[in-house]
């Protein structure tokens, strides 16, 4: 099914605070926030939104959408962040949140970030490495090497290049949102220009990568993401 890459509309709710007789705003804000009255509303609303059922988040949920859609985990964040397909340019797919946090990937392998710890600028690989495509596990290359570009002191920023050996794991059941999915384990030990890290990448019988933790950088480490739609052109 070919998805759509649509912009977000993005509403933004904004109040403006005024002072009218010669009260001082801030004194005036800040006694709006403490006077009895503020403090039992604050209380109710949160009661009203704890009672409130929580969003459940579906794969038909994200098909009704049209969009491409992934989602990052960083850190001990375990309900990470919603980040939609915005623009595609050849193979590359740039995909961002609501906070115009975003990732750019080719394939599942993500190629740039902005706004998620330690910005990458850019990734150049093979052009055979499997994450990159639909590549069935039997059939993944045994090496690939891959170019990091990161921000750094001078324009051109900091260059890391390292060669990665993919090796085969076992079987594994995947339960994400509310599917429960069979695939693969991949890894792909990655070294080189002093640094050495390890990809995960949970894969189906077709190749298609529904989960990984990928390197994001010396600064950041790994940042775990879901292909939730993925992108077909």
């Amino acid at each position: 099914m070919r998805i759509a890459i649509g912009a977000l509309a993005l509403a933004m709710a904004v109040s403006a605070c005024s002072s009218g007789g010669g009260t001082n705003p801030v004194v005036s804000a800040i006694w709006g926030k403490v006077k009895p009255g503020a403090r039992r509303a604050a209380a109710e609303a949160e009661a009203e939104a704890a009672a409130r059922p929580p969003i459940v988040v579906t794969f038909a949920k994200i098909k009704e959408t049209g969009l491409a859609i992934v989602r990052a985990r960083v850190g001990d964040d375990t309900n990470g962040v919603m980040l939609y397909a915005r623009s595609i340019n050849d193979n590359y797919v740039t995909f961002a949140s609501q906070l115009q946090q975003t990732l750019t990937l080719n394939g599942s392998l993500i190629t740039a970030s902005r706004a998620i710890g330690f910005d990458m600028l850019s990734l150049r690989s093979d052009p055979h490495d499997p994450v990159t495509q639909n590549i069935p596990p039997e059939d993944w290359p045994a090496r690939a090497t891959r170019d990091y570009r990161f921000t750094g002191d001078t324009p051109e920023g900091k260059l890391v290049s390292v060669s990665c050996r993919f090796i085969k794991g076992p079987a594994y059941e995947l339960e994400l949102l509310d599917k429960t999915f069979d695939t693969t384990i991949m890894q792909g030990q990655c070294r080189g220009d002093g640094v050495s890290f390890t990809n995960i990448h949970l894969v189906q019988a077709d190749g298609q990568i529904l989960q990984s933790a990928q390197w994001l950088g010396p600064d950041l480490g790994m940042v775990e993401i879901d292909i939730l739609e993925p992108y077909t052109p």
